[in-house]
């Protein structure tokens, strides 16, 4: 049986949320989506699933979030065995320099959210044909 794909879409604007799926589905309807408003919802998600063949296809971070951000839940996935080498990508309106450096410490690309949709879309094309 074939499962199709899944995306956990981590980020507290729901606007940010609306339109990345609907870019994303533009690319491929097939995507399933998960979303957390926090990254304690993220990880309370992630760690409730008991069959690993189940984790996301990918993870799309933000960073700037309530509760846990985006750093924290990030050393917290790629420090747990069954979640470490979960795909992550962090997506966020963050171009602090900082936040690029702590990505690359778990090789995990930072993407800046665009401001039109169709750097949105092809930036969606990308994600798809990567983890998909």
């Amino acid at each position: 049986m074939l499962v199709n794909p899944l995306f956990l879409l981590v980020d507290d604007d729901p606007d940010d949320l609306m339109l990345l799926k609907d870019a994303i589905h533009s690319i491929d309807k097939n995507i399933v989506f998960a979303e957390a408003m926090d990254g304690r919802s993220a990880l309370n998600y992630l760690n409730n699933i008991k069959d690993l063949t189940l984790l996301p296809s990918l993870v799309v971070l933000d960073i700037n979030m309530p509760v846990l951000n985006g750093r924290e839940v990030l050393a917290i996935i790629k420090s747990e065995n069954q979640l470490k080498n979960l795909p992550v990508v962090v997506f966020t309106t963050s171009s602090y320099p900082g936040d690029v450096e702590y990505c690359k410490q778990f090789d995990v690309e930072l993407i800046t959210k665009p401001f039109g949709m169709r750097e949105l879309v092809d930036i969606s094309k990308k994600l798809v044909n990567a983890y998909v």
